[in-house]
This record gives structure tokens, C-alpha cells and sequence, in this order.
């Protein structure tokens, strides 16, 4: 009983000192806690701006111009290097080299003669601006004999004979045509239904006028005759080939309708 309650009497003394050393130890703990924050606040309350950094500039000049030369020293040039004159040769003389006179003829020149006739020279009697190979009292662009404003290719003193006709489509000679009435339609022909086609063909001369009709097609004697005698009073413009009027041919059709 006394060794129990000796034990009993020992563990309740060592309660109270370990309660002590873990208060001690907490309490230190928060000491340096609070030391720490208190450190770091105060570091950031009390932070120094640094100043910006001063900058000296200098300014430098130029270096001065390097001095002219001296002036070459004087004395008329005593210093300056003497040249060298080269020695004179002398000439020899040669002896005077003997000439022998030449002997001059004279040349007699031919007397001129006179000089033939060239084609497109001009003759005694001539007018200025006349034709090569013209006649002399002929007439400018004309032949011998010939009429003036005569055809090409004509003979000297006749008609000549005329260029050929030159056949043309219908539409071509049509366009030609400058004036001229329609041909005629007999009121007698004029039936309901009725149609009637005339086919000619119209030669035309140089000057324009309608030299024949000839009849390829005919349908009434009355139409025939009324479309002859109508295209002959016709009027053309002449139809020029190579710079030259030439005479000309074309069908024509002739449609009349009764209504």
C-alpha cells in the first residue's frame, strides 16, 4: 500500500511539469512568429527609393586644321635639282641633188561635139513640159490624130472597139441604180391570188444609161412589155474597174402580186 501510493504521489508531480514545458515552447513559438512578421512588416514600411543615376556629358570640339606648309626656302631655287640639257648634234650637210627639168606638153583637147538626142531631151520647136517621145506640135496627153477625152485603148482616128460588159450578182447591179420608176401593173392582170414574176437582164453602159433589156422570163405579154420599156428609162452610176469605166450586166427579177 505505501509503494502504491509513493507511485501515486511521484506521477501526479510530473503532470504539472510537462504542462509547463509544452506552455514554455508555444509561447516561444509565437515569440519568434510575432519577431518575424513585425521584421518583415517593418522592411516593407521603411523601403528606400533609389535615386535615378546622374549623367555628365562633355562636349568635345574638333581638333584645330593641321598648319599650311612652310613656303620652300628662297635663293632662286639653289636647291631645286639641276636637269640635264642634251647636247646638240651637229647636221650634216648634205650636197644639192641635181633635178632634171621634165619635159611639158601641152594637151589639145578635141573640139567638142555635140551631143545626140536622148529620149526626153527636148527639140527645136518644143514646148517646155512636154511628153517624152511627144510630136512636136501634138497636143498634151494625146496621140496624133486621136480625139481628145477618147477611150483607152481606142484606135487612132475610129471609134475602137468597147471594153467588154462586166456580168454582176443582182444585188451588186441593183445598188448601182440612182433613179427610175417601178414598171406598171395592169388593172386587168390584177386578180385576187394572182402572181407574176418577169425575169430580165439589164446592161448598162459607161455613162450610166441602159443600153438593152433582154428577156429571160416572161409572164404577160402586157407585163413584158411594160417592164422593157420602163427599165430603159433608168439612171445608173458607172461602175469603175482598175481606174477605169467599164460597162455592166445583171439579172433583175420582177415579182407582181394581186391582192
Amino acid at each position: 500500500m505505501a509503494f502504491e501510493a509513493f507511485r501515486a504521489g511521484a506521477g501526479g508531480g510530473t503532470r504539472p511539469r510537462a504542462r509547463w514545458r509544452t506552455l514554455m515552447y508555444v509561447g516561444s513559438a509565437a515569440v519568434h512568429v510575432a519577431l518575424i512578421l513585425v521584421g518583415v512588416a517593418y522592411s516593407f514600411w521603411h523601403v528606400e527609393e533609389l535615386s535615378p543615376p546622374r549623367l555628365q556629358l562633355t562636349f568635345m570640339s574638333a581638333a584645330p586644321p593641321p598648319p599650311p606648309p612652310a613656303p620652300p626656302p628662297g635663293g632662286g631655287g639653289a636647291n631645286a635639282p639641276k636637269k640635264k640639257v642634251p647636247k646638240a648634234r651637229p647636221v650634216e650637210q648634205k650636197p644639192n641633188a641635181i633635178v632634171q627639168p621634165k619635159d611639158t606638153q601641152k594637151v589639145v583637147k578635141p573640139p567638142d561635139e555635140e551631143p545626140k538626142p536622148r529620149p526626153g531631151d527636148g527639140q527645136k520647136g518644143g514646148v517646155i513640159g512636154g511628153t517624152v517621145g511627144g510630136t512636136i506640135g501634138g497636143t498634151i496627153g494625146g496621140d496624133p490624130g486621136g480625139k481628145i477625152g477618147g477611150e483607152p485603148g481606142g484606135k487612132i482616128g475610129g471609134t475602137g472597139a468597147a471594153p467588154a460588159a462586166k456580168l454582176m450578182p443582182q444585188h451588186l447591179g441593183a445598188a448601182q441604180k440612182l433613179s427610175g420608176a417601178d414598171p406598171p401593173f395592169p388593172a386587168s392582170l390584177r386578180k385576187t391570188g394572182m402572181t407574176y414574176r418577169v425575169m430580165v437582164k439589164i446592161c448598162v453602159t459607161t455613162t450610166g444609161t441602159v443600153d438593152k433589156v433582154i428577156m429571160s422570163k416572161g409572164a404577160d405579154p402586157l407585163l413584158d412589155d411594160g417592164v422593157i420599156a420602163t427599165v430603159k428609162t433608168w439612171r445608173y452610176r458607172p461602175l469603175a474597174a482598175n481606174d477605169v469605166t467599164v460597162p455592166f450586166c445583171y439579172p433583175a427579177l420582177f415579182e407582181f402580186k394581186a391582192q
